[in-house]
């Protein structure tokens, strides 16, 4: 079972959070390609990564975190 919790924020900082998660999602999308092909379209930013696949494991974990925020948002 999953641990749960509650948080109480400014909607600014919500918003903070997702466009952070979001410019995360790109570095990662990046890194991934990057490791995988050992070259990326510039300009880009490489995360520090051991593998293509923990970068895509990475990038459906903060997808996952952006489509949860804006579902409490929506709900709200």
């Amino acid at each position: 079972m999953r641990k749960m919790t509650t948080l109480t924020l400014p909607m600014a900082v919500v918003g903070e959070i997702l466009n952070h998660l979001r410019d995360g999602v790109e570095v990662l999308r990046d890194t991934e390609e990057y490791l995988a092909s050992g070259s990326v379209m510039a300009p880009c930013v490489v995360a520090e990564c051991s593998s293509a696949r923990k970068a895509r494991q990475m990038t459906r974990l903060y997808e996952d975190a952006i489509s949860v925020i804006e579902d409490a948002v929506k709900s709200k």
